[in-house]
């Protein structure tokens, strides 16, 4: 199985008049935690309810420890954590909370995670454009 590959031109927003072409992926749809839990059922002896039922706790239970400012490690899949960008400022005394622009969630996935996508093939769409449109 491959994973698809489009091509898409992209300019470069620090010079608008530049644009280079890149692969983005295709996505071939969206999975959510019923079809997860159906799968995770299939390789266990619990229910598809109590799967369902730890997967929907899971979500509800991990912004708690991250608003605590923990970095919640879920072992053989990886990390969560809270990042945040601000404005500067000249001196510490003038940093303000409200200096802070926004707050992001980054996933750090386990060594383990990384090394079973290593081995991904790519193939690219047909019919996808080779030189820029005029």
């Amino acid at each position: 199985m491959a994973l698809w590959l489009r091509k898409v031109l992209r300019k470069n927003p620090q010079d608008m008049t530049q644009a280079k072409w890149y692969f983005t992926q295709k996505k071939s749809g969206t999975v959510g935690i019923q079809a997860i839990a159906k799968e995770i059922k299939g390789r266990s002896a619990l229910s598809l309810g109590d799967v369902q039922s730890v997967l929907s706790n899971l979500v509800e239970v991990l912004p708690t420890f991250l608003k605590l400012g923990q970095l919640v490690n879920l072992e053989g899949f990886g990390s969560f954590r809270i990042s945040v960008s601000s404005e500067g400022a000249a001196t510490p005394e003038e940093l303000k909370a409200r200096h802070v622009k926004g707050v992001k969630l980054v996933f750090l996935p386990s060594t383990g995670l990384k090394q079973s996508l290593e081995d991904i093939a790519f193939e690219v769409l047909a019919g996808t454009p080779e030189t820029p449109p005029a």
